[in-house]
């Protein structure tokens, strides 16, 4: 039915098995900030986890001691998570707004100066913590761990520019 498409949109014509994350939270979310930044200015930076696709992996998965574990084993012990849907996200944004990216926290780290200011404090971390500062940049670029795991979206005015890092 037609509501059926347009709550479900991107799922018309998917391959079977296909899977997707749905937060009504998450809409609700991005369309009260959308409206906020229609009115007044601004803009919101979203960061977290998940794909711009459509996938046939079950995102939804929790940890407990920073190991994946069972989610329906000890219950109220674990974290429980699932992947951002970015392409319902960007689709459920207000009137009088736009949608930037999302790319990847590499790509955005990179553009923003992370090289430049890890070279500027490296220098002044203690010689024994330098190892543990090389490996939280590799963790945070590296796209083999968060740099193409995480994405970045930004919302800001239509009538605003381009923010430099979304530019392509």
């Amino acid at each position: 039915s037609s509501g059926i498409n347009a709550e479900y949109g991107e799922l018309v014509g998917a391959a079977n098995g296909t899977r997707f994350e749905f937060s009504p939270l998450s809409r609700g979310v991005v369309k009260t900030l959308s409206e906020r930044i229609a009115a007044v200015g601004g803009a919101a930076l979203i960061i977290d986890y998940g794909e711009n696709t459509l996938t046939s992996d079950f995102t939804f998965r929790a940890f407990r001691n920073h190991e994946q574990v069972n989610p329906l084993e000890d219950l109220g012990l674990c974290d429980l998570t699932a992947d951002v849907n970015w392409r319902d996200l960007a689709a459920n944004v207000g009137e009088g707004v736009k949608v930037h990216g999302p790319i990847n926290q590499s790509d955005f780290l990179t553009l923003m100066g992370i090289g430049e200011r890890f070279k500027q404090m490296y220098g002044k971390v203690p010689e024994e913590k330098r190892d543990s500062f090389i490996h939280a940049l590799d963790f945070l670029c590296s796209p083999d761990q968060m740099g193409a795991r995480f994405k970045v979206m930004c919302i800001t005015r239509s009538s605003d520019p381009t923010p430099f890092c979304f530019e392509t």
